[in-house]
């Protein structure tokens, strides 16, 4: 009896097992980018669905990616060149391109609530836009690192009816 006992809890123990195990092949992977100029890929900042709207979580993303970094040291992208976007594990219709300037404590100095810059179709997973000068950038001169203004640019799109969000820290030359 006692041994009935055990292999009942047994069985039992390897049935929920098996039930886990399988729960976790069914997870879903989270949205990946990637972000180039010149074939040279940028660091991705990742928001996912959660915390990407209001500013002041967009800049915590900003200084976690920062700690320990200088803002000199990111890469530096010409105006009028091409920054290519590539969706590695999911699939979305178009992206939404805005820039915002970055002071070097990772706040959002410029309007955030601005419309994007561009909205581009995306075509086999790839999208390019091109890093164009704003006229508004003349007045955060003085935020200017070396000569050069530390840009954030997010890209938000649309992933299973869920906003996500992405962004890249260049400094615009």
């Amino acid at each position: 009896m006692k041994s009935l006992k055990n292999l009942f809890i047994t069985l039992i123990l390897f049935t929920t097992l098996l039930i886990l195990s399988s729960c976790q092949s069914t997870m879903h992977q989270e949205p990946q980018i990637e972000i180039s100029y010149n074939s040279e890929e940028l660091n991705t900042i990742y928001y996912f669905n959660i915390k990407n709207e209001e500013e002041r979580d967009i800049e915590q993303g900003v200084k976690d990616v920062m700690v320990g970094k200088r803002f000199i040291d990111l890469p530096t992208v010409g105006f009028g060149k091409k920054i290519e976007v590539e969706a590695l594990n999911f699939e979305t219709a178009e992206i939404e391109i805005y820039d915002y300037i970055v002071d070097e404590r990772g706040h959002i100095i410029s309007d955030y609530d601005v419309e994007p810059i561009a909205i581009i179709p995306v075509e086999g997973g790839k999208a390019e836009f091109v890093f164009e000068k704003d006229d508004y950038l003349e007045s955060y001169d003085e935020y200017k690192v070396e000569g050069k203004a530390i840009h954030l640019l997010l890209i938000r799109c649309e992933i299973n009816n869920s906003s996500f969000a992405f962004g890249t820290l260049v400094l615009g030359d």
